[in-house]
């Protein structure tokens, strides 16, 4: 068993009938390059063996006595693979369109709590026999660094690995302890938390005082709350999800960060501003003023190895995108997140998650605040969601085939119904864009913007003459 971390519950907290909060990570690859054939049967005993060796698959919420206390992660590898796997076939011709309109579809529908976390959707009817495995799975589960570590476990670089094989006896599924167990467990997490709190309210009157004096020195901060006009994907959610990618050439995404000296994470920020920017103005919809991002960074060290679950930072960054010249623009997004980058190193970077464990008084103030400012001002709390994350940079295979995509979204939040998710894998990244269907009904009308959004910045890069600023620090994001 393990308790929920207050970050990990936070997607819980969140999550409802039209606001499911799963992450997809999908890998395309040829059956016919793998070393033993691949049928249903033989993929049903593969993902058994990953169940009965990867933890994260095992793990289902053990929700609390008389809804007390937070749920726990429990042990149960003895999962039922009908639902768990899935199969589906993609409309022809089977292109890059066809299976993102199948990953918006799988979307739609929330996982099963009272299952661990996650389902795998075999999607047959690709291009030249081509096949997508969909991984579905909870928020909760993993950010984007400790995806990258179980997509990294679930596939090889090694070509010559075999398909997982499950165990001869099966795991055992851990039990709910007695009733004597749990409530002194309870108890004693409930007693460490009160012990702590007045240490949080210490540490949060240290960063409100951070806080004023750099309005007092006037230096900027974050991207201001309720400042972007209200866009229709800032309004309420139905179930419906719509999904679209597009394929960016990383080497090309490098060689303008380094001609403009900027960040690889300002320039995936700049295209995908650019392309919203282009949609709106052809939408009639752009006006002067700028829509701002939720941008999620990572807080883990790099050197350490990733822990399952969240340990995410957010910028709240501009996203300039009232700026019609690309180079200007990209500019204004470079001072915005060197802003980000200071204000954090400013601030105690770990008090919000610290707060989250007290998720009465972190949901009052991190929904129902947002929900009643939207309300009052008639303006969303920030425009929408943006991260990218660096993954794989070699070849993965599974059962010897190799991988030739990876694709891979976060989900959308409340007034935030625009997700822009990038990660790269070789040399290439796929910028994805998730929707409400009943808002955006063609997130392609975004998501085809993207790669001309870094053309137009390659141009220039081709003539640039010095740098828009120093690149110090390349983060990279996680979601």
């Amino acid at each position: 068993m393990r308790r929920l971390k207050g970050e990990d519950n936070s997607f819980l907290a969140w999550e409802s009938s039209v606001q499911p909060q799963h992450t997809m990570k999908a890998v395309v690859l040829d059956p016919s390059q793998m070393s033993e054939p691949l049928s249903f049967d033989r993929l049903k005993s593969a993902v058994q063996g990953w169940v009965d060796h990867i933890e994260p698959l095992q793990w289902q919420l053990l929700s609390p006595r008389v809804g007390f206390g937070r749920p726990w992660w429990v042990s149960r590898p003895q999962v039922d693979m009908q639902y768990h796997l899935q199969r589906t076939t993609a409309p022809a011709p089977g292109g890059d369109d066809e299976l993102a309109a199948t990953i918006g579809e799988i979307f739609e529908v929330g996982l099963d709590r009272d299952r661990p976390a996650w389902q795998l959707w075999f999607v047959e009817g690709l291009a030249d026999g081509r096949i997508a495995l969909v991984l579905k799975i909870h928020h909760a589960v993993a950010d984007g660094t400790a995806s990258l570590r179980l997509l990294e476990t679930l596939y090889s670089s090694d070509p010559q690995t075999p398909l997982p094989q499950p165990l001869s006896s099966p795991l055992p599924n851990e039990r709910r302890p007695a009733p004597w167990i749990w409530w002194p467990l309870v108890l004693r997490h409930q007693i460490a938390a009160l012990a702590r709190f007045p240490s949080i309210i210490a540490r949060t009157v240290a960063v409100t005082r951070v806080i004023r004096r750099r309005q007092k020195a006037g230096k900027p901060g974050y991207a201001e709350a309720f400042a972007a006009p209200a866009m229709p994907f800032n309004e309420p959610f139905s179930a419906r999800r719509r999904f679209a990618y597009r394929r960016c050439d990383v080497t090309e995404i490098r060689r303008v960060s380094k001609a403009f000296g900027v960040t690889v994470n300002d320039v995936f920020l700049t295209i995908c501003g650019g392309a919203l920017r282009d949609y709106l103005a052809e939408n009639g919809k752009l006006g002067d003023e700028s829509m701002t991002a939720v941008v999620p960074v990572s807080m883990r060290p790099v050197e350490t190895e990733a822990e399952w679950g969240n340990k995410v930072a957010r910028w709240n960054v501009d996203l300039a995108t009232h700026i019609a010249d690309p180079v200007e623009r990209l500019a204004a997004v470079a001072s915005a997140t060197r802003t980000a980058r200071e204000v954090q190193a400013e601030r105690d970077a770990w008090l919000q998650h610290d707060w989250m464990e007290y998720w009465p008084l972190f949901w009052l103030y991190s929904r129902v605040l947002p929900i009643l400012g939207a309300k009052m001002k008639r303006r969303p709390m920030f425009s929408l969601i943006a991260s990218n994350m660096r993954g794989p940079q070699s070849t993965l295979y599974w059962g010897g085939a190799p991988i030739e995509q990876l694709i891979s979204s976060g989900p959308i939040v409340f007034p935030m119904g625009l997700n822009f998710t990038g990660w790269s894998y070789r040399d290439q990244m796929a910028i994805c864009v998730l929707t409400c269907g009943d808002q955006v009904s063609d997130p392609y009308g975004i998501a085809d913007r993207v790669p001309r959004a870094l053309a137009e910045l390659a141009a220039r890069a081709d003539s640039a003459g010095g740098g828009v600023r120093d690149a110090s620090d390349r983060q990279s994001v996680s979601g």
